[in-house]
């Protein structure tokens, strides 16, 4: 006890003594320590740096072993540095300093201690580690740009990899797209996103080498393969994949099994690769592993690697690929288009750009080359690239190089990629048909014309027949489609990209010797000598040819194609006598009215096609004995030779788009024996009828019977009763074919056999019509008659084949299947689509419960005018409903509902029926509809929380204990994918309910909503509903006249007031007619981020969009004064606006708020405001900044507003701010009677306006001037200028603090009108000049104080009157200004007197239109011609007084005028006297006369005078508004190239034109004759005999309205033609019963318009007929 105790006491003495006493070995141990130390430091960081070199992983402990060194390095020097401390000494240094001995020795003793832990932990056997499984996706992806079309692939690519069910996933496109890109992007992304654990990829190639793309995935995976067969490392491979996909985690005592996936990228896959030949898990072997795939074929993927889901990557859009090219371009090009706006860019690449731009050639030349780049990635970044800092000739060589594709200028990647695709086709037909698509027009590829070709190069070997050919055919397109090579499209067109195109062309030209100019290519010279002598084929698409040689000495062409648009092409007549082994020839839009004879040289010809020719007599292509094909498209042929018959091997005739056709002599169809294909589409209608003439001079329908390999038939029958016989038989495999007046033939292709039937009971059931509806996949069926039933009357085996069924205008259907007839069938199993119109007896769809599997496919269905019919469906159909996509119901009378549930049914209440392929449904004029169904037992009737809104919805709370009103969508039908919903004129008063917990995920994907003319709507959505509305873009409300707020809170225990982010994905927004409305919802803050177009109109109670808490009532009844008339305020923020429209918001005071949220109209570019007339001012006047991206400002009918832009309050800005430069391009103010300023003070350091356009002003009484001279000086932009009916005295207002005389210079204005302008004195009041440089267009009329033209002051500078254009005396010159006292003038920057001004000072002026009293001053003669020497347009005006003569004297000076327009006066006669040789030659040159509001004129000329002869070249007559005009010339006038007539409101004229007026019209193509109330007829006979022939040969357009006396187009028995004769619009013509009372021939005629807007037609089989039916 007493020795423990005396340890306790000393033992901390003597360590505390002995510390003191060993400081010195302490602080010696510590520094060696620390040496040895620092040593064993060295050695492991010699073998850290080594590892580092060879690419490995340092060990965690490692870099924390090295921490802990440098921690105690740091300390260890620390507590040495105290040693001098140490050593210090107390009592004046007698003795050392005990305690602080201590402490540091203390100190020390720890660190070293710690020190030599750490060496012992220094002593690593291995510092490092090799990389496992580091993958691709550890890598970042160069070069990949965000492209929005790359994004919705990637975003659609990374949704496959997620679903548990797919495994195998593919991505293929063209060489050069992308691929590798897109797939390395998706192996960063599912890395990040932590959707793969390891990404590892192998390149496959065209020849793969296992071994390599074994090691690829090895490598990924971060082991080594050590086994020496392909076989064994597959089997390795294969284990290690599967082990990678199980990971055994420890946590604690418990041991957890979590599964690591593996995504496996197999990129460039060829041809099918064996999964376990490479040791990747494939099946149900594969849980954890994925594989992505890339190739340039999609049957590869498809058919090879058997992909569960495949993504089709295409070329880039047009302005993705222009900002790739512009980024790799470098800053040059960048630089040269920042100042360009996008759709100004846009209008370059569509070769609309203006000449604004700076430096043009280079700009073009730029976009030519990204567009010749095609968006083909590859090539527009190796382009571009090479092109960086390159000048214009070197992007003018770059530009010709991609024309040409040859091998030697292109990019070797880019080629080679192209070659090993082509390369890669398996067989010389696919590479054959590849190589001829390259000579067609790459963005319009007809199958229909490749298999005439094919047919003609004879490529398929041991093919005989067009049917083969054709199977054939679609397999290699559908080949080259799934290689990439082409792109597949509707209506039987492909396509090819313009890279694939330009390289197929040079691989023709290089193995085939092709000549191929690209389009466009001016060709002046024809290729050497040599090079023709081995040409193989000739390709001209678009070229611009000097001319044709006389002779093609060509003895190996066998193709020759030529796409002409030089209508004055000749072909010589001896073209084709060096080209006998010619066995294709196309030529299209080419003149022959004779055929040049040396085609007769052609015996191996196969295919001919002169489609789009002028074509005369064809009776030599007779002589072409080996024709297979005769194509003659267009040609506008009016009859078909008998020499057609001698084509006995000919296998292919179209004669589509002849409607001039009318003469196929008999028995010539007959004699083609060996006809397949016959395509009669919109031509030929004139069928003779065998046996009822002998002597008939045209072929009979039962001539088709004798052709035995007839299987392809398109053809229109105008009248049923002429049909044979047993006239359609079993060989027919493909057929278009009508039957019936009225048809229209449908440029769509979905199907191969379609019928349009409008035919009689009795033909409806004759065989051949029943075997054809038995194979019909589209049918039409028109007048249906005796039909009661559609599927078991029609076809007793309910329409198998079946696809798209309309049916219209029958009095008899009452159902489509009735289900109730004896042994009941499936009915439509495949139909796709479903039409039914105006068919007013039809009770049901199905009668009865139909058969299982009946309209299963149905996905469209459009009812329309089905006036007894009163539900779509019973329960009974849900099959038939569960694929439908679309929905269309329009003016149903008593339709009540779409699904009804009928007395007696079976199905179960509680069910629901979901339609989960719904995407659009149109309710449309149903008056009586309710519900979507009928059956409201299921639907809950517990009484819904009150909505509280304001106090007249309390209403709304208090009715609901009487009645709960019915809402349009219940429980009983869901919608889950529904994306357009559009409602109109529908009497309900709800459309879903207000407690939709369990509609609200029906609608979750809606995009569009359209709500019009709901009269019962008080709202549209509760809170709780438009929070699931989360995919909403567009959303319409108009002319619901109850609605009084689109979102209303859903109950009490909701939140006072909205926040946040609503409807987050809205684009547009519509409210129009809506005049209850008083706000769209109560809020704090509203964010609509995407919004970029709102509408509002009509509704005048509207007076802020977002409210407080505040009741709607004291909105409404303004109880807050001014402050709550303001539509937007900080409670809106609406940050991407583009485009708004404030339209008829009369109570509206201020349309912004003086303050509102912070980012909100930032980016507004369009604003319409009409009809407010309350309105103030448009901009709040601090906020005209946040304007400044505004582009297009249009202000009408506003009529409290006196000011547009209020710069008064930032004119305090002024010091603290740059010059603001607005975005504003286009200006219209029109009808403010109040308007006194646009800009009320001048902005000049403020604001400027430089990017103006146009301004136009009209109806503005009081607006004294248009702009401040600030504004007036920085218009470099400007282009166009009309003022209309304003009081404007001078359109520049004065400022004397100019000082100097400004200058105003317009370098781009071309247009300049001032209309009714009366108080106008000048353009600037004071000293100053302008300059109009490229002025084309003055139009001044009725600005009496101010003359347009005058000559210069006198000598002392005093004139009375300021002129617009001042002249100077002694060279009668105009000067391009307005000006008082010009002593200087600048001309292109240089000063001049006014003696010195050159001659051209208005050099592009192409139309000028003057007011008689300037017109009179020209005719005197004190004006140079030259002034005048563009001028194309001459209008001259207000001839005042009665006795004024035209001023003939003026028209010599405008020596190069092409249209005269005269208006406003009182003239008798236009020309009453004889004309001088010169005014003779003046009038030659007219080719368009305009007369206009002249009531007094009688006559245009005098009979005497034969103006007409003078007006030879006159192509457009208008004349309007000449009460007293007798008729529009003498009755022998002659127009023989006049191609439009418009006459209107000539009330006096009693016909148009006289017979042999008429005669002489046959260029006409245009006739239009409105309100002429004394008219009878059109044509009027000056004493020919009845009978003749009047040929109207080039009208396609006759439009007669509001003719009160019009009997017929012509009261003689004349025989009319119209063989072009398409558009016949008859409106308000109450006494017009017949045509015309003779032969009539309107061939291409189908339907007479009721309405301009051709919204409403007839026609009954011909066109007297129709006009006689239009009065019953």
């Amino acid at each position: 006890m007493a020795s423990t105790v005396v340890e306790l006491l000393f033992d901390p003495i003597f360590r505390s003594v002995s510390r003191v006493y060993n400081y010195s070995r302490n602080v010696k141990s510590l520094e060696t320590h620390m040496e040895e130390l620092s040593d064993i430091k060295t050695r492991v960081l010699h073998s850290v740096e080594e590892a580092t070199n060879n690419t490995e992983v340092i060990h965690d402990d490692v870099e924390k072993w090295f921490a802990s060194v440098d921690g105690i390095t740091e300390e260890a020097d620390r507590v040495l540095k105290d040693e001098d401390k140490a050593e210090n000494r107390c009592f004046m240094g007698l003795f050392p300093n005990l305690m602080t001995r201590y402490r540091v020795s203390t100190e020390i003793e720890s660190i070293d201690e710690e020190a030599v832990k750490i060496s012992l932990r220094g002593k690593f056997d291995r510092v490092s580690y090799l990389p496992a499984r580091r993958g691709i996706g550890d890598r970042s992806v160069k070069d990949y740009e965000a492209f929005e079309s790359r994004r919705q692939v990637l975003d659609e690519i990374l949704e496959a990899l997620k679903d548990n069910d797919v495994n195998l996933v593919g991505v293929y496109g063209m060489p050069g797209v992308g691929k590798t890109t897109i797939v390395k992007k998706v192996a960063a992304q599912v890395k990040a996103n932590r959707i793969f654990d390891v990404v590892v990829l192998a390149v496959v190639s065209k020849t793969p080498d296992l071994r390599k793309i074994q090691g690829e995935i090895a490598d990924g995976l971060g082991f080594e393969l050590k086994a020496e067969t392909i076989s064994g490392r597959a089997q390795r491979l294969h284990e290690r994949l599967k082990s990678e996909t199980k990971v055994l985690e420890r946590e604690t005592t418990k041991v957890l099994e979590r599964e690591t996936k593996v995504l496996v990228i197999l990129d460039d896959i060829w041809e099918r690769l064996e999964l376990d030949d490479v040791g990747i898990p494939s099946g149900s072997d594969n849980r954890g592993c994925k594989i992505l795939m890339t190739s340039r074929d999609r049957n590869t993927l498809y058919r090879g690697m058997d992909t569960q889901k495949l993504f089709h990557l295409k070329v880039l859009l047009e302005n993705e690929a222009w900002n790739l090219f512009e980024n790799k371009a470098g800053d040059a090009i960048k630089n040269l288009f920042k100042n360009m706006a996008g759709d100004d860019i846009k209008n370059l690449f569509e070769n609309k750009a203006g000449d604004d731009i700076e430096n043009p050639d280079l700009q073009r030349v730029a976009v030519e080359v990204a567009k010749r780049c095609a968006g083909l990635p590859i090539l527009l970044v190796t382009v571009a690239s090479a092109l960086k800092k390159g000048d214009l000739s070197e992007w003018k060589d770059a530009l010709k190089r991609l024309e040409r594709f040859d091998k030697d200028e292109i990019d070797s990647r880019v080629y080679s990629a192209l070659e090993l695709s082509y390369t890669a086709l398996k067989g010389e037909e696919i590479k054959s048909v590849f190589l001829l698509c390259g000579q067609l027009p790459p963005q319009e590829i007809s199958i229909l014309d490749l298999l005439k070709f094919t047919v003609g190069l004879g490529f398929f070997k041991r093919i005989s027949t067009l049917e083969e050919a054709r199977h054939r055919l679609n397999k290699l397109v559908n080949d080259l489609i799934a290689s990439c090579l082409l792109e597949g499209g509707p209506d039987g067109i492909v396509k090819m990209h313009d890279v694939l195109h330009g390289f197929a062309v040079s691989v023709a030209s290089r193995d085939h010797c092709l000549f191929a100019p690209s389009s466009g290519t001016v060709l002046r010279e024809w290729p050497a000598k040599d090079m023709l002598e081995q040409c193989s084929a000739i390709s001209l698409l678009g070229c611009k040819i000097s001319g044709l040689p006389e002779v093609l000495n060509c003895p190996k062409m066998e193709s020759f194609i030529l796409l002409n648009e030089d209508p004055s092409l000749k072909i010589p007549d001896c073209l084709f006598k060096g080209t006998k082994t010619l066995q294709l020839m196309d030529m299209t839009d080419v003149q022959l009215p004779t055929l040049p004879s040396s085609l007769q040289f052609l015996e191996k010809l196969q295919t001919l096609c002169l489609d789009y020719c002028g074509l005369g007599d064809i009776a030599l292509i007779g002589e072409l004995k080996m024709l297979k094909v005769l194509s003659l498209i267009g040609s506008n042929i009016v009859r078909l030779p008998r020499e057609i018959g001698q084509l006995t091997r000919l296998q292919l005739l179209d004669l589509t788009d002849n409607p001039t056709l009318e003469i196929i002599p008999p028995n010539v169809l007959s004699c083609l024996t060996q006809l397949e294909d016959l395509y009669m589409e919109n031509s030929f209608l004139q069928w003779g009828v065998e046996g009822l003439d002998d002597r008939r001079n045209n072929a009979s329908l039962a001539e088709l019977k004798d052709l035995p390999y007839l299987s392809t038939l398109y053809l229109h029958i105008t009248d049923p009763m002429i049909l044979p016989k047993d006239f359609f038989s079993k060989k027919l495999e493909r057929f278009n074919i009508l039957i019936g007046e009225g048809w229209e033939w449908s440029s769509k292709r979905e199907t191969s056999t379609i019928m349009k039937l409008k035919i009689s009971a009795s033909i409806q059931s004759e065989e051949g019509i029943q075997l054809l509806l038995k194979r019909t996949e589209d049918l039409h069926l028109d007048g249906l008659e005796g039909v009661k039933s559609v599927s078991y009357e029609l076809d007793g085996q309910g329409f198998p084949s079946l696809k798209h069924l309309h049916i219209q205008n029958s009095l008899e259907i009452r159902y489509i299947v009735d289900s109730t007839m004896l042994s009941p069938i499936v009915a439509f199993p495949f139909l796709v689509s479903l039409s039914l119109d105006n068919l007013n007896k039809l009770e049901k769809i199905c009668n009865g419960q139909p058969v299982a599997e009946s309209f299963s496919k149905l996905r469209i269905l459009k009812v329309k005018s089905c006036p007894m019919l009163k539900n779509l469906f019973s329960l009974h159909m849900e099959r038939g409903l569960l694929q439908l996509e679309e929905m269309t119901i329009i003016d149903c009378e008593i339709m009540e509902v779409i699904v009804a549930e009928e007395s007696g049914g079976e199905a179960d209440e509680d069910e629901a029926i979901k339609l989960t392929q719904l995407r659009t449904l149109t309710l449309e004029y149903l008056p009586q509809f309710t519900s979507v169904s009928s059956n409201a037992a299921s639907i809950s009737q517990t009484r819904p929380e009150p909505l509280i809104t304001d106090v007249r919805s309390n209403e709304i709370a208090s009715n609901t204990g009487l009645r709960t009103p019915m809402t349009l969508f219940n429980k009983k039908i869901e919608f889950p994918n529904l994306e357009d919903l559009k409602l109109s004129s529908i009497k309900v008063e709800k459309i879903w309910q207000d407690q939709p917990i369990e509609l609200s995920y029906w609608f979750v994907r809606l995009t569009s909503l359209i709500v019009e003319g709901c009269r019962n709507l008080k709202y549209l959505f509760t809170t709780s509903m438009v929070e699931s509305l989360a995919q909403l873009k567009r959303l319409e409300l108009c002319d619901c006249e109850h609605m009084e707020e689109i979102i209303i809170k859903k109950g009490l225990g909701e939140e006072e007031n909205v926040r946040g982010m609503m409807l987050p994905k809205l684009e547009f927004l519509k409210l129009k007619g809506l005049p209850n409305l008083t706000r769209f919802c109560t809020g704090h803050l509203i964010q609509c981020c995407f919004l970029q177009q709102l509408w509002i109109e009509d509704c005048p109670a509207l007076k802020t969009f977002i409210s407080n808490s505040l009741s709607t009532d004291a909105v409404a009844n303004n109880q807050f004064g001014e402050t709550n008339s303001t539509l937007f305020d900080e409670k809106v923020a609406f940050s991407n606006i583009e485009e708004l429209h404030i339209l008829g918001m009369d109570n509206l005071n201020m349309i912004w708020h003086t303050e509102f949220h912070s980012d909100s109209f930032c980016k507004l570019k369009n604003l319409w405001v009409e009809k407010g007339n309350k309105l103030l001012n448009i901009f709040p006047p601090n906020m005209l900044r946040r304007f400044q991206n505004l582009e297009h400002l249009v202000v009408n009918y506003c009529a409290s507003l006196e000011e547009v832009f209020d710069l008064r309050s930032l004119m305090s800005e002024k010091e603290s701010h740059a010059v603001t430069a607005s975005k504003l391009k286009n200006i219209y103010i029109w009808n403010l009677p109040k308007l006194k300023k646009v800009w009320n003070t001048n902005p000049h350091g403020i604001l400027s306006f430089q990017n103006l356009h146009l301004v136009s002003a009209q109806n503005c009484p009081s607006l004294k001037s248009l702009f401040p001279p600030s504004v007036a000086i920085g218009l470099p932009q400007l282009q166009e200028l009309k003022l209309y009916r304003c009081g404007v005295e001078e359109i520049v207002a004065e400022e004397e603090q100019l000082g100097e005389a400004p200058k105003f210079v317009f370098p781009k204005t071309s247009s300049f009108i001032l209309w009714e302008l009366p108080k106008l004195k000048s353009f600037y009041p004071g000293r100053h000049t302008s300059e109009w440089p490229v002025l084309k267009k003055i139009d001044v009329f009725l600005c009496d104080e101010v003359p347009v033209f005058d000559l210069e002051q006198d000598q002392l500078g005093i004139q009375v009157q300021q002129p617009l254009f001042s002249i100077e005396k002694d060279n009668a010159m105009p000067l391009p200004l307005y000006h008082v006292t010009p002593v200087y003038l600048r001309y292109h920057g240089n000063p001049i007197k006014l003696n010195q001004f050159p001659t051209t000072v208005i050099p592009n002026l192409e139309e000028l239109s003057l007011d008689v009293k300037d017109a009179v001053k020209v005719c005197q003669g004190q004006f140079s011609a030259d002034l005048f020497h563009k001028v194309r347009v001459l209008g001259l005006r207000c001839f005042d007084d009665a006795s004024d003569e035209f001023p003939f004297g003026i028209l010599h000076r405008f020596q190069n005028m092409e249209k005269l327009v005269v208006s406003n006066g009182y003239l008798k006669e236009l020309f009453p006297c004889q004309l001088v040789d010169e005014e003779e030659h003046t009038f030659a040159r007219i080719r368009w006369l305009e007369l206009g509001y002249l009531p007094d004129l009688e006559k245009i000329w005098n009979q005497d005078l034969r103006v007409d002869q003078l007006l030879q070249n006159l192509e457009t007559l208008e004349v309007g508004f000449c009460g007293s005009l007798i008729n529009l010339g003498p009755s022998a006038s002659s127009f023989g190239n006049l191609t439009a007539l418009y006459v209107w409101d000539c009330k006096a004229l009693k016909y148009l034109v006289t017979s042999s007026t008429a005669r002489s019209l046959v260029q006409l193509s245009v006739m239009s004759v409105k309100d002429c109330k004394m008219v009878t007829e059109i044509v009027a006979s000056n004493g020919d005999e009845a009978g003749n022939e009047i040929i109207f040969r080039k009208l396609e357009s006759l439009k007669l309205d509001c003719l009160a006396s019009l009997t017929s187009f012509c009261s003689v028995n004349f025989t009319f033609r119209f063989p072009c004769l398409t558009e016949v619009i008859v409106t308000n013509c109450p006494k017009m019963k017949i045509f015309s009372l003779g032969i009539l021939s309107t061939p291409r005629l189908q339907k007479v318009w009721l309405s301009e807007e051709k919204d409403k037609g007839q026609w009954k089989r011909d066109l007297n007929i129709t006009i006689q039916q239009l009065h019953i």
